[in-house]
């Protein structure tokens, strides 16, 4: 167990019970030292909250600016907390402050989230974040790259792709998936054959993240394990795991 502020945690639940907040906060009547450790990951460049908001919120309320916490050592469905970042994110939830406005009934509180929660499995976004025979990597910071020919390309009508010339010749190419409010990808990022090991892949898959971390969003980039070159240029970038 260790204490972290309270501002520091991402909160991964958009609604509060409010029969649920009465009853912790009577139960520990202002008193920090009686609440249990919040299971905390970190995830996205975020030390987000597993489980205990409620518990969370009524520290809040009563004045605590630190909270005792402990790592989540579980094998949790982690698809689903980045779906549910990206959620709070959309809805303006990012820190402890803001559920003080989601406190609800009970029967809001089914309606509002736990059915959305039963729903999750079957949005895009979730199916985009779940790792299957790819790793999926995450950043947030941008790249250093040196001027490149880089032009819109009209290769998908509903994707965006931007091609890399070397001398008016298309070397390499690439696409932005916007799937979520909070998480883009750097996509189907390819170099033609004939032109790798020239630094063409790097150079594209650093302009897509600079794009995507410009406009103020998380960037994703996957590949197999298998896939070393790929790897090697998704590491220059700067990109981590986004779950293990």
């Amino acid at each position: 167990m260790f204490l972290l502020p309270i501002q520091e945690l991402t909160p991964s639940q958009l609604y509060i019970s409010e029969r649920k907040l009465k009853n912790i906060y009577t139960w520990f009547d202002g008193n920090i030292d009686k609440i249990h450790p919040i299971p905390i990951k970190q995830l996205a460049g975020r030390l987000i909250v597993v489980d205990g908001h409620t518990r969370l919120l009524a520290a809040f309320i009563a004045g605590a600016k630190y909270i005792p916490c402990e790592w989540e050592t579980g094998n949790w469905d982690w698809a689903a907390y980045a779906s549910d970042i990206a959620m709070c994110a959309e809805e303006g939830i990012t820190s402890v402050e803001n559920l003080k406005n989601r406190i609800v009934s009970d029967e809001d509180y089914e309606r509002l989230w736990l059915r959305r929660c039963q729903a999750l499995k079957d949005e895009w976004y979730y199916k985009v974040l779940t790792q299957k025979d790819e790793v999926i990597f995450y950043t947030q910071n941008a790249i250093d790259i040196p001027v490149c020919d880089i032009r819109k390309i009209d290769i998908d009508k509903e994707i965006q792709y931007y091609g890399l010339f070397e001398k008016d010749t298309q070397v390499a190419y690439g696409c932005i998936e916007p799937y979520s409010f909070e998480f883009w990808e750097a996509a189907d990022i390819k170099t033609k054959h004939e032109y790798r090991n020239n630094g063409f892949g790097f150079q594209i898959t650093a302009f897509l993240t600079n794009l995507i971390v410009h406009s103020g969003k998380t960037a994703t980039c996957r590949t197999l394990p298998e896939n070393i070159a790929m790897n090697r240029v998704i590491s220059k970038c700067g990109y981590q795991k986004l779950y293990e």
